[in-house]
């Protein structure tokens, strides 16, 4: 009966033995193949080929387009021009540094003289908009002469350009606008973007100081500069004047700054978005006023 019992055991042992030695060797070879995969197979065709083929799928995953809009941009704007004395050093500073901006011109400026100014501004790929006829408070003026104010400068400045330019801005003269004004524009469909400003360089103010004694020519330019720096900042559209004498002076230490910390100088629509469809986008009861969008109300 023992004899039985030690041989049952023995069995059971020797069979359990067995059982554990094949698993063992499964399992051995399993992780065996995950750490030492078998090598892939030789490529079979011409080593050339391989080569392009792989260069193709490398490709075709990073072949996206590639965003180019600036992350850094800043609007400059320039009112009142053009300026026989003035406009064209800031072209020639704008031009230099690969720069674009965008010009409201005032249609008592848009004349034979100023026309090669005029086409120039066009050329380097800078913005021209509208800043009324003679600088008039838009909120004043009556309806007949509100439209004549743009309809007179849009004309002149189609006119002008030799290239029949059509104006979609306006800035209103002095920033003044409201809604009775915009209504009367947008009825009569002169359906433009009315745009401020969210930095006043206030060079106007420090260059008649400077020509009233009050402070040197040097802080003037130091001053609207240091103006400006305050209020700038990326998507920035900054306000200056090509009609003294201090602003190209002032142009050049902002070009110098900005440009040297990454920013674009990029046109008022290439900054908003603006398309050509002025028509149907410019409603009345949108415009651009220092940071943001801001709704009108009667």
């Amino acid at each position: 009966m023992n004899k039985n019992i030690n041989f049952t055991v023995i069995l059971i042992l020797v069979v359990v033995i067995g059982i554990g030695t094949v698993i063992g060797i499964v399992a051995g070879n399993f992780l065996f193949n995950l750490k030492y995969p078998e090598a892939t197979a030789e490529p079979t065709g011409d080593v050339n080929d391989t080569a392009e083929s792989t260069s193709d799928q490398t490709t075709s995953s990073t072949d996206k387009p590639v965003d180019e809009t600036p992350k850094k941009m800043i609007a400059l704007t320039f009112d009142d021009g053009p300026s026989l004395a003035y406009t064209n050093d800031i072209l020639d500073l704008l031009e230099q540094y690969n720069a674009k901006a965008t010009f409201f011109v005032c249609g008592s400026n848009l004349t034979v003289s100023t026309k090669a100014t005029l086409k120039r501004t066009i050329t380097l790929g800078c913005e021209i908009g509208n800043h009324t006829f003679s600088h008039k408070d838009m909120k004043t003026l009556s309806e007949e002469d509100l439209l004549a104010e743009i309809r007179n400068t849009n004309e002149k400045i189609a006119q002008y350009s030799g290239t029949d330019y059509k104006c979609t801005l306006y800035r209103p003269p002095y920033g003044n606008i409201n809604r009775s004004a915009m209504d009367k524009l947008y009825d009569n469909g002169l359906r433009m973007y009315s745009i401020h400003w969210s930095s006043d360089s206030m060079d106007w103010d420090y260059q008649n100081q400077y020509k009233k004694g009050q402070i040197s020519r040097d802080e003037a330019i130091r001053s609207t500069f240091d103006t400006i720096v305050r209020e700038t900042t990326e998507g920035t559209v900054i306000l200056m004047h090509d009609i003294h004498e201090i602003t190209p002076d002032v142009l050049k230490l902002v070009l110098e700054k900005y440009t040297a910390e990454g920013y674009t100088f990029v046109t008022v629509s290439e900054l908003f978005g603006f398309t050509e469809n002025a028509d149907k986008e410019a409603y009345y009861n949108r415009y651009r006023s220092t940071n943001s969008i801001l709704p009108t109300t009667k």
